[in-house]
C-alpha cells in the first residue's frame, strides 16, 4: 500500500490574535512582541537525533507549522505545529474528533495527546502544562517506516523536555 500522509490543520486560537498566517506562529501578545512559534519549539538537531538522515533548517509554514526537510532518511519530512495554548485543547480535540475521523488517545506523553484517526501514528497532537502542538511525519507514496510512533513520541518528548 502507498499513500502521502499529511495533516489537515485544526489551530485553536481566537479571532481577537494576529493571523500568524506565514510565520509559522500565533502573531504575537498583542504587546508587538512576538507570540510562540513553531520553529521556536524544535530545531533541525532535535529533529535530525530522531529520525534517520539530516533534517534541514526549519521552515516556517502558513499553517501554524516549521518544516523539516530530511535527506538520506525513512521519512521525507517532519512538521511541528504550534497550536495554541492549552486553554485551545478542547476546541482543537473537537476539531480533530469532527473532523479527522475521531483521535486515539496515547498516554505518557505531556499532559495528554492523541493520533488523529485518519493519520495514525504519524501525527501526534500533545498538551503540555503551558502550550498544544503536533508533530506530522511526511512519507509521500510509501509507507510508514517501522518504528514511526516510536520517532514521533520522542521528538514530542525531546520538545517538551526543551520548553
Amino acid at each position: 500500500m502507498a499513500f502521502a500522509v499529511g495533516p489537515v490543520a485544526a489551530c485553536g486560537g481566537d479571532s481577537d490574535d494576529d493571523d500568524g498566517i506565514g510565520d509559522g506562529g500565533d502573531g504575537g501578545d498583542g504587546d508587538g512582541e512576538p507570540g510562540v512559534q513553531a520553529c521556536d519549539l524544535a530545531d533541525a538537531d532535535m529533529v535530525t537525533a530522531v529520525f534517520e538522515g539530516t533534517a534541514g533548517a526549519g521552515e516556517p509554514g502558513v499553517a501554524r507549522n516549521c518544516s523539516f526537510e530530511i535527506t538520506g532518511g525513512d521519512v521525507q519530512a517532519v512538521d511541528v505545529f504550534y497550536y495554541g495554548d492549552t486553554a485551545d485543547w478542547d476546541g482543537i480535540r473537537g476539531g480533530f474528533e469532527n473532523n479527522r475521523g475521531g483521535t486515539t488517545d496515547v498516554s505518557g506523553i505531556g499532559e495528554a495527546a492523541f493520533f488523529p484517526n485518519d493519520t495514525g501514528p504519524t501525527e501526534l497532537v500533545v498538551r503540555t502544562d503551558s502550550i498544544v502542538f503536533a508533530i506530522t511525519v511526511f512519507v509521500f507514496f510509501e509507507d510508514p517506516p517501522p518504528g514511526v510512533e516510536d520517532d514521533v513520541a520522542a521528538l514530542a518528548q525531546a520538545i517538551i523536555d526543551a520548553g
